[in-house]
């Protein structure tokens, strides 16, 4: 599991290697709304997934398996606290909540371990 690293901004691209592949995660803060927003791109800039709202616990890109270029495994947002059920502006640096990226090899791994 690798943790990714985030800013205390309201907008910011962090580059990553996710399985051997460099992508670009743009992280967008909605105020009016109260919500994160993740971009998932290549290492080009294009854009491969857009406006995915980050949700605590929840694979984010499942949903998106169709589209070519994704990273095989699993982005998510992690909180320890169960009865967490937003993720706010600054809690991804004040530590309530973490991204982490499962690459497919190990998300495989807990799959086959659940069944």
């Amino acid at each position: 599991m690798i943790t990714i690293s985030t800013l205390d901004a309201n907008s910011f691209v962090e580059s990553v290697i996710l399985d051997s592949i460099l992508y670009r995660l743009r992280f967008n803060w909605n105020d009016d709304g109260g919500y994160w927003t993740l971009d998932v791109c290549n290492n080009d800039n294009t854009e491969l997934v857009r406006g995915i709202v980050i949700v605590p616990n929840f694979p984010l890109l499942n949903a998106y398996r169709r589209i070519k270029g994704l990273p095989p495994g699993e982005l998510m947002a992690v909180v320890t606290d169960e009865n967490v059920t937003d993720i706010w502006r600054t809690d991804f640096t004040s530590g309530k909540a973490r991204m982490i990226y499962m690459p497919k090899e190990e998300l495989m791994h807990v799959v086959e371990s659940a069944v």
